[in-house]
């Protein structure tokens, strides 16, 4: 014979005393309960906030500009010779449209590019273009930003970061996105030396949880002595995270900066991939809900 099993009681069954003569379903208390995702913000973004805290603790400003930007202040302002295969297609994002030189570089840009504008160095050489360098792109580095930000900003100290995103033409692959963002930074002010700049970094990535980090030398057309940072990662060894160096005096003499400028500008998306122990980098930006249900809040 079939017997009603009842799974709860209610007030009606405790008054009239019905409950005596039901039967009830019997509770497995082995059963796991559903699992229950409480909302969190993303991994990613949580890293980003974190990098973004670590700085404002350090005592820098963050600054922000626009997504597209003149190959002026892209390129041309950082020294980088209008020939140069950043430029091309394969690298940048060009567009169709122009913007308006600043009067008062021009000319003091031009002339360094052309031939060192008076000072030691001897420019690139050639014949510089304001027809090229008021072409808009997509910026390719958030340099772009910080080095207008400095041109405006000309007196000491200065100590600003813009962490944002960067465009180039990658093709897409485990290491590679074509948007991408990246941590600039600059320190700006009187007696800055190239020590400052590595402690500056180690600090960082020190705030970062990485217990080893070191320099090894690198190039970069706007910045000597140029330095690549790198931070060991047990089963990996060490990993490059980006470039930094001291502007050259053909990037700050040109836009009236005085005094030497600390720059860098670091990798993020590889710091999240070292963080959260993932292998490709298009799991950052992928909507995958049971991946993002089960990451980790905080360490215990």
């Amino acid at each position: 014979m079939i017997e009603e099993e009842l799974n709860r009681i209610s007030s009606e069954l405790l008054k009239s005393g019905e409950w005596k003569s039901k039967k009830f379903r019997p509770y497995n208390i082995n059963t796991q309960p559903k699992q229950v995702f409480g909302a969190k913000i993303h991994p990613y973004q949580r890293l980003i906030d974190q990098m973004r805290q670590i700085f404002l603790e350090m005592g820098f400003t963050e600054i922000k500009g626009d997504i597209v930007q003149s190959s002026f202040w892209n390129f041309d302002a950082l020294f980088q010779p209008q020939d140069h295969p950043a430029r091309e297609m394969q690298d940048t994002f060009h567009l169709s449209s122009t913007s308006e030189l600043p009067t008062e570089y021009v000319d003091n840009v031009r002339a360094m590019h052309e031939y060192g504008g008076g000072t030691d160095s001897t420019g690139w050489g050639g014949k510089w273009s304001e027809n090229i360098a008021s072409r808009n792109v997509l910026r390719t580095h958030t340099t772009a930003v910080t080095i207008k930000y400095l041109a405006d900003n000309p007196e000491a100290p200065v100590k600003a970061f813009c962490i944002d995103r960067a465009y180039r033409r990658e093709t897409i692959d485990p290491t590679h996105t074509p948007e991408f963002e990246q941590l600039e930074g600059v320190v700006m002010d009187e007696n800055m030396s190239f020590a400052n700049l590595l402690g500056c970094l180690a600090e960082f990535y020190h705030r970062m949880g990485f217990k080893d980090v070191r320099f090894r030398p690198g190039y970069f057309p706007y910045t000597e002595p140029s330095v690549e940072p790198e931070v060991y990662v047990e089963g990996m060894g060490w990993v490059e995270l980006g470039g930094a160096g001291v502007f050259r005096k053909e990037v700050t003499e040109p836009l009236g900066i005085k005094y030497p400028v600390l720059a860098w500008g670091l990798g993020v998306s590889r710091v999240a991939m070292l963080k959260l122990g993932l292998w490709d980098l298009r799991e950052l930006y992928q909507s995958d809900i049971d991946w993002l249900r089960k990451s980790v809040v905080c360490e215990l």
